[in-house]
């Protein structure tokens, strides 16, 4: 009873936040779909790991680069026409994954991908803004969870569509996801920002585009989850294009990767939700890096497939701490006037120290193959941890 009466103060359980919940279900699907495959789909156009790298990367510049703009304009004209967005950017790069052949036309999939994850602060705020102020980890956990709850079939259907039907197939479904989600949003999704309220005005994005640089009191978070941004940007990122490159791991091999993962991560979303709301961000920033350091320590060990499986697994369990406890602390610790904005400003930064990494890490895999890229991952991981142990406090003034 304890955890639906928590589920019920978090969120409401009103039609509005219902919705939200259906649409990360939805959302969950067509993404699942298209990350298990994207990698290996890239590769099959001859590019190679470098170039794989340099097409993450290229996703990050462009997320970074708008993403300040569309958090502020989202703070002056509310959520809802941006999300709206989102979709539209996200239906038009799997379009343009059917048609590739070449990386021109992958690369035009890749910077509307970009583009879409950089509305990624304003859903945050939306959901910041439509929880108790008390309980926005497990506001977030909740919603985690819906998205994740696919994640067991849909990455498994997508490996087995693109070894029978090939790639095509698996992007025809998740644009007809796509297309459903945007129908709910422009039908359905209700404002939570009306424009004009609670914004410094629009006026201000010219003149601070891209931020500057962390509030002293954020210094110590911004640090130690840019840390983790390039150590994982460099290897585990790649996990999928490596594995498919130097062990033959097939599509339908890194679904069930992926299901691992997401199945592990929707499972034990909601509980460990509840326990963050209880402990803070802190101590689950630290525990979820040390599980990964332990898991990339397999990883280095041994690629044999139960065993990668078996990590992927653990990893789901490490996301479910890391992402709610990140998502809650820097919501609980903005201005919520300008919430979007600030979130916003914290993943450009973020990202704009992490840009190189996935370049980096497929140069490294070309050179010397799959060890040196997760090596390297894992030892800025351990760094992480003792950055967050000294310099990452809950509550900051």
């Amino acid at each position: 009873m304890g955890i639906w009466a928590r589920l019920r103060g978090a969120l409401g359980i009103g039609d509005k936040l219902r919705l939200m919940a259906l649409l990360q279900l939805l959302r969950g699907a067509r993404d699942h779909m298209r990350s298990v495959v994207w990698q290996p789909f890239a590769l099959s156009l001859g590019i190679s790991m470098r170039g794989l790298g340099g097409l993450e990367s290229a996703i990050d510049l462009t997320r970074i680069s708008v993403q300040p703009i569309l958090g502020g304009a989202s703070d002056a004209y509310g959520r809802k026409r941006f999300l709206i967005l989102r979709e539209v950017l996200l239906l038009v790069a799997l379009a343009s994954f059917i048609v590739s052949s070449s990386w021109r036309t992958l690369l035009l999939g890749v910077l509307l991908v970009g583009l879409s994850a950089g509305v990624e602060p304003v859903w945050s705020s939306l959901v910041a803004e439509s929880a108790n102020a008390g309980e926005l980890g497990m506001a977030y956990s909740i919603l985690n969870t819906s998205y994740m709850a696919t994640g067991l079939l849909a990455p498994v259907a997508a490996g087995l569509l693109a070894d029978a039907y090939g790639y095509d197939s698996v992007f025809y479904i998740a644009a007809g996801l796509g297309l459903l989600i945007l129908l709910l949003v422009q039908l359905k999704l209700v404002e939570t920002k009306p424009k004009g309220r609670g914004s410094r005005g629009i006026a201000s994005l010219a003149s601070s585009p891209t931020p500057s640089g962390p509030l002293p009191r954020l210094r110590g978070f911004y640090l130690s989850m840019t840390v983790d941004a390039f150590a994982f940007g460099l290897g585990h990122r790649l996990l999928y294009g490596m594995l498919t490159r130097s062990y033959g791991y097939t599509p339908y091999m890194l679904s069930l990767l992926s299901a691992a993962v997401t199945a592990s991560w929707a499972i034990s979303q909601m509980p460990l939700g509840r326990a963050l709301d209880r402990f803070g961000s802190r101590a689950f920033l630290a525990a979820s890096q040390l599980i990964s350091c332990g898991l990339l320590g397999l990883l280095l060990a041994s690629k044999r497939f139960l065993l990668v499986l078996f990590t992927q697994a653990l990893m789901g369990i490490a996301a479910a701490m890391w992402v709610p406890a990140e998502q809650a602390w820097i919501a609980r610790n903005v201005d919520p006037r300008e919430r979007a904005r600030a979130i916003a400003s914290y993943s450009t930064f973020r990202g704009l120290l992490a840009l190189p990494a996935p370049f980096i890490g497929g140069a490294l895999f070309d050179a010397f193959g799959f060890n040196i890229p997760i090596l390297i991952n894992l030892v800025g991981a351990f760094l992480d941890v003792l950055l967050i142990a000294a310099v990452i406090r809950d509550e900051v003034a």
